[in-house]
């Protein structure tokens, strides 16, 4: 792993090394490199599959043969949400946690099952803690996130107050409903840096890539407070976001999943997988990971400094008072 020194010093930003994109043959039961998820003490494989291209498949087929294959290959930490909340009508999930249930039936052991709430209220997030549970099948989850925190939905005081949803959460760790609570978010890391000063979390996603780390910077501006709090540290948008269609240019991708793995602590990456082709290639490059050097760093910074000005704040579309403007900060 990089220095802190020497991964900050670099700009660990974007432009395309030229790195081998071999696709694990479907045959190989290649095992995944372990990292420990944090205070959880949990060993987690460096690659997660998140579910929402998973769930928009609509052929539930294809979804629990992509599930099984994952799992044979190691990807057994499973990141999934509900298909609705009360706040948001649509949360791009679908099918997915009725897809999982079907292949926890049998698996339940093998997985790393995490499911999330976006809700504002306490008593509705814990109604939802048991509508996730009871569509998936299980009487406990390894961890549930209050989802996407950094959304302007949430008032800050009511998110962190002993009434709201992350105090909901705690809750149900208390009852047994999960093992882990967490926040997750894609925006305003300022935010997050306030609320892990006033909630305890075992863990925190956010979206982190060689693009977006100009753009919104995690990685520089909370998750350095997180790694004192041992608190477990997840990338998720490692190419961009998007649901059919990423945002990462082909070539960039591995670089990206590269970037991300060679953070400080950061214990894996999630990534949205909708093929076997995605996944195999996904968990081929995973599987032979080396640390980004601070050479092949700086290689990267001036491509992808141009892709965050074009990109801008992409992820703040998803809030309904996106922020018109957020400056580059690792230029």
């Amino acid at each position: 792993m990089l220095t802190r020194r020497e991964f900050v010093a670099a700009g660990a930003a974007g432009g395309a090394l030229l790195l081998s994109s071999r696709a694990l043959p479907a045959e190989e039961k290649q095992k995944l490199p372990q990292r420990t998820l944090g205070k959880t003490g949990v060993k987690v494989p460096i690659l997660g599959l998140g579910t929402v291209a998973l769930g928009a498949l609509g052929d539930e087929a294809a979804a629990l043969k992509l599930l099984n294959r994952a799992i044979d290959l190691g990807v057994t930490y499973i990141d999934t949400a509900p298909p609705r909340t009360r706040i948001a009508p649509f949360t791009g999930y679908s099918r997915a946690q009725k897809y999982i249930h079907a292949v926890l039936k049998e698996r339940r052991k093998e997985v790393f099952i995490v499911t999330k709430c976006l809700e504002t209220d306490g008593s509705k997030a814990m109604d939802l803690v048991a509508s996730n549970l009871k569509e998936l099948g299980v009487e406990q989850v390894d961890l549930i996130y209050t989802h996407s925190i950094g959304h302007a939905v949430y008032d800050f005081d009511a998110l962190v107050a002993d009434s709201g949803p992350m105090a909901a959460l705690e809750r149900a760790k208390k009852d047994g409903l999960c093992k882990f609570v967490g926040v997750t978010g894609h925006n305003r890391p300022e935010k997050f840096a306030r609320v892990i000063q006033k909630r305890d979390i075992d863990v925190m996603m956010n979206a982190v890539n060689i693009v977006d780390r100009h753009t919104y910077a995690f990685e520089d501006i909370v998750w350095p407070t997180a790694r004192k709090k041992n608190i477990g540290l997840v990338a998720m948008k490692v190419f961009g976001g998007g649901i059919v269609a990423c945002k990462m240019p082909e070539k960039l991708r591995e670089a990206s999943l590269r970037f991300c793995l060679s953070v400080p602590e950061v214990a894996l990456a999630v990534v949205g997988m909708r093929t076997i082709a995605e996944l195999e290639q996904n968990v081929g490059w995973a599987a032979k990971f080396k640390p980004m050097t601070a050479d092949e760093a700086k290689e990267l910074k001036s491509e992808t400094v141009a892709l965050a000005k074009q990109w801008g704040v992409h992820l703040d579309k998803l809030d309904a008072k996106g922020e018109s403007s957020r400056p580059l900060i690792n230029t």
